[in-house]
């Protein structure tokens, strides 16, 4: 399906800071931002309410990638991760906040974007 849409994306139009589907300048804190309203909004339609999310790290940070592809990544995780800290906290009226962290590594090419939450995971057996 990346690849089908990479070339149509070629043979259409050009658009400004896109190769293809990928755009160039892709910032990890606006794609986290506007996955954080996605998901905080289906947290307040389940839940009646959503947690705080803190953005930490590389704000400033950009490198190419296809945005909706990143969007959706991160709209199931922050979704996974806020769903989590209702259901162990369901009758508190704080919460504590999911914390993402955008990272890169100062000697390689890598970004990582790390989601936190206190939601309790997996029992260790």
């Amino acid at each position: 399906r990346v690849l089908a849409g990479q070339y149509l994306a070629l043979r259409g139009p050009d658009t400004p800071h896109y190769v293809g589907m990928i755009y160039l300048k892709a910032s990890p804190s606006a794609i986290v931002r506007k996955a954080i309203e996605d998901a905080s909004l289906m947290c307040q339609r389940q839940y009646g309410r959503a947690p705080s999310v803190d953005i930490t790290g590389r704000l400033d940070l950009s490198f190419p990638y296809i945005p909706t592809y990143l969007h959706y990544i991160l709209l199931e995780l922050l979704k996974n991760a806020m769903r989590a800290t209702c259901e162990r906290y369901p009758n508190c009226d704080h919460v504590p906040p999911v914390t993402v962290v955008i990272a890169d590594g100062q000697d390689n090419e890598d970004v990582v974007i790390k989601i936190m939450d206190e939601g309790g995971g997996i029992k260790r057996s």
